[in-house]
C-alpha cells in the first residue's frame, strides 16, 4: 500500500513538472499568446536644434539602426520610459515622454538633445 502511495505522488510530481515546463516554454501548445514587448524608440526622430546648420535625424527599426543610410546592429534594452541603445560604437540611454512623442538624450559633449518623433 505504501509502495503505491509513494509511486502515484511520484507519478503526479512528474506530471506537475512536465505540465509546467510546456505551460513556461512552449506557451503556444496551451493556447497562450505569448507577451510581444512593444519597442517605444522604433521610427524616425528629429532633433529640435540645428547641429552644423542641419537637424540631426535618428532612425530605429525593430533589428537595427540606420546611420548614413546602412543598418548597423542594435540592441534594445527596454525599462519603463528608458531605453538603452547598444551599437557597435556607442552605448546611449533615451527616455521617451508618457505621450511617446519627445525623446531626450544626454550626450556627454552636447549635453541634453531633445527629438521628435516624425513618424
Amino acid at each position: 500500500m505504501k509502495k503505491s502511495i509513494v509511486l502515484l505522488i511520484a507519478l503526479l510530481g512528474i506530471g506537475l513538472g512536465v505540465t509546467s515546463f510546456v505551460y513556461f516554454a512552449y506557451p503556444e501548445l496551451v493556447g497562450i499568446e505569448p507577451e510581444l514587448k512593444v519597442n517605444p524608440i522604433v521610427g524616425t526622430w528629429e532633433a529640435e536644434h540645428d547641429f552644423y546648420g542641419k537637424k540631426e535625424r535618428l532612425v530605429f527599426s525593430e533589428d537595427g539602426q540606420v546611420k548614413s543610410g546602412s543598418r548597423v546592429a542594435t540592441k534594445y534594452k527596454i525599462n519603463g520610459n528608458r531605453v538603452v541603445v547598444t551599437s557597435a560604437d556607442k552605448v546611449i540611454e533615451y527616455r521617451i515622454s508618457k505621450d511617446g512623442q519627445t525623446l531626450d538624450a544626454y550626450l556627454p559633449r552636447a549635453g541634453r538633445i531633445r527629438y521628435q518623433r516624425i513618424n
